[in-house]
């Protein structure tokens, strides 16, 4: 009979045992503790053993990958992870109890408001046009420029009614621009013009009387704003000026540029850039800044209000 090859010897906590009982007892005590990770041996793995063993490890690693289970709201301060206990970090989530989680909130939000256009650094500069008090503004500036403001008010859900001396000037706008009827109405005076407005459909009354605002102040609320166009800045229309909140002023004639600096107390060199500013520019006077922005016309809003003019 030939002689039986000497079995190997590997070390297992502290012992020197045979490799095959080496095997046995440390799937013995990777199952006992839970599948924790096997002793090292310096033989390959061979066998049903060792299949067995290399199972375990396997077993070990997707054990490790997977997420811990949800916790229950009995120990939440004693938590140090989401599994109760401290675990290993995990890319993507945090512990947190949920306890604190209900403590989150989300703070209410004024709004980004309407964005006019952008400033010289290309950022965007936002027209707070509606609120819950009134707002009154004033465009020294051409019917183009109204109508690009309401087109990008009827985004914001307003709904617009215009009193204006030139109806013609208005006809068909609200109806290309929203395809409804009654987003924009048309009237020759402001009587009986109904003024209602919501933070969800707030309304803007627009006066387009030439060179002059309305002869009496009209009673506004909230989510209600009031926009006066001066065709042309005169003496007569100054009064609507300095009444408003916020004026907007397109490119000035000299004239034009004298009055409105005096009005607004601009800076000189203000008053000489309001002459020079590009058809598509306007100047944004309010809350003691003045502001110079480019209108940033999109093709959609050139396909319905048309190129930039006065």
């Amino acid at each position: 009979m030939a002689p039986q090859p000497a079995p190997q010897i590997v070390p297992v906590q502290g012992t020197v045992v045979p490799l095959q009982q080496a095997d046995q007892q440390q799937v013995a005590d990777a199952t006992g503790r839970g599948l924790a990770a096997p002793q090292l041996t310096s033989a390959p793995l061979a066998g049903p053993q060792g299949r067995a063993l290399a199972a375990a490890q396997a077993a070990q690693t997707r054990e490790d990958d997977t997420p811990p289970d949800e916790p229950s709201d009995s120990d939440d301060e004693a938590r140090t992870g989401p599994s109760g206990k401290t675990s290993p970090l995990h890319i993507g989530w945090h512990a947190i109890s949920r306890k604190t989680l209900r403590r989150v909130t989300v703070a209410p939000s004024a709004g980004a408001g309407l964005v006019l256009g952008r400033d010289r650094q290309h950022a965007p500069v936002p027209l707070h046009l509606f609120a819950p008090e009134p707002v009154r503004v004033a465009l020294v500036g051409g019917v183009w420029a109204a109508q690009l403001l309401i087109f990008r008010a009827f985004a914001l859900g307003a709904r617009v009614v215009v009193v204006t001396t030139e109806p013609r000037a208005w006809a068909g706008f609200g109806e290309r621009a929203t395809g409804q009827y009654n987003r924009l109405t048309v009237h020759s005076s402001d009587q009986g013009v109904a003024l209602t407005g919501s933070a969800q459909m707030p309304t803007l009354a627009v006066y387009d009387l030439g060179m002059t605002g309305p002869a009496t102040t009209p009673p506004l609320g909230p989510w209600r704003t009031q926009l006066t166009i001066l065709r042309q800045l005169d003496r007569p229309g100054l009064a609507a000026l300095q009444e408003s909140q916020l004026a907007l002023l397109q490119r000035l004639g000299g004239d034009e540029a004298a009055l409105a600096a005096s009005a607004l107390k601009l800076r000189p060199h203000s008053s000489q850039f309001l002459q020079f500013m590009a058809d598509d520019m306007l100047a944004l006077i309010g809350d003691g800044t003045d502001r110079y922005l480019f209108l940033a016309q999109t093709q959609t809003e050139q396909q319905f209000v048309g190129l930039p003019r006065r």
